[in-house]
């Protein structure tokens, strides 16, 4: 595919900004390649993705310093079940999503692998913070777990935690969204994820869960908007993915929490 010089020049750019170097590359690259379909001006490209790039990384979803996680994990007690999970509940009230899923983490594993057969493995895409549930996961499931997410902090600080506490599992900085990225899995989640992926890019959420190598897809949506309000997007994405199994012959059911809704997709 041939690239313009503007769409060579916003990706030089913004790939090597400190802004966003925790950023994988190819999200920065996608983003350029759609948006300059729209101009072949690079102040303006540039510009265009910068905003885009602000909604998708979602800087402002992290409420806690990642170097201050860092150096608390460096610290913390994780041998002890119960302080380990005390310490992870302070670390999942430091992202705005994990800090939601805090008054029914005690259910929602059990909730949400009620919904599937039991797993080998367990594909969490853009996970985030989400390895920190994985106390409240190993009470339910022994799965190995992959996490995949575009943010490189989230992936470091994943990836340290795992190592002391859940060697067998790992996360993996990529970007799952571009065309021809694969992944494979027993069971895969995506957790208050699918209707960001729409807000990027239309269909990309609905593509992916279509594309997933998996049998079971497991997909989560806020019950309520960040402005507290009633999420009202959620019956239009739920009916995209009904609509979807339906198509594909595949069956589906759905859970509900009070801080989060659960669609699971059986591909069997």
């Amino acid at each position: 595919m041939t690239v313009s010089p503007a769409v060579e020049k916003v990706i030089v750019r913004l790939t090597s900004a400190a802004k966003y170097r925790d950023v994988h590359p190819e999200t920065i690259a996608d983003l350029v390649r759609r948006e300059g379909r729209a101009t072949g001006d690079a102040a303006e490209l540039e510009r265009l993705v910068r905003a885009r790039l602000h909604k998708v990384a979602a800087l402002h979803l992290l409420t806690a310093r990642p170097a201050a996680l860092r150096r608390a994990l460096d610290r913390a007690d994780l041998d002890d079940p119960q302080a380990r999970r005390e310490w992870c509940r302070q670390v999942l009230a430091g992202h705005f999503c994990t800090a939601e899923r805090l008054p029914d983490l005690d259910t929602f594993y059990p909730t949400l692998f009620g919904l599937v057969p039991p797993p080998e493995t367990v594909a969490d895409i853009a996970c985030a913070l989400n390895p920190f549930t994985l106390p409240w996961m190993r009470e339910v499931s022994d799965a190995r777990y992959v996490g995949y997410d575009f943010n490189a902090t989230f992936v470091a600080l994943g990836n340290a935690f795992l190592a002391r506490t859940y060697p067998e599992s790992e996360i993996r900085h990529e970007e799952v969204l571009t065309d021809g990225h694969q992944v494979s899995a027993d069971l895969a989640l995506l957790l208050k994820t699918y209707h960001c992926m729409e807000g990027r890019r239309p269909g990309a959420g609905l593509a992916l869960v279509d594309r997933l190598a998996c049998w079971h897809v497991v997909v989560s949506f806020p019950t309520r908007a960040m402005n507290g309000r009633a999420a009202v997007f959620v019956p239009r994405h739920v009916e995209e993915l009904a609509e979807l199994a339906r198509d594909r012959g595949w069956r589906w059911s759905r859970a509900t929490l009070p801080s989060e809704d659960l669609v699971a997709i059986d591909k069997g």
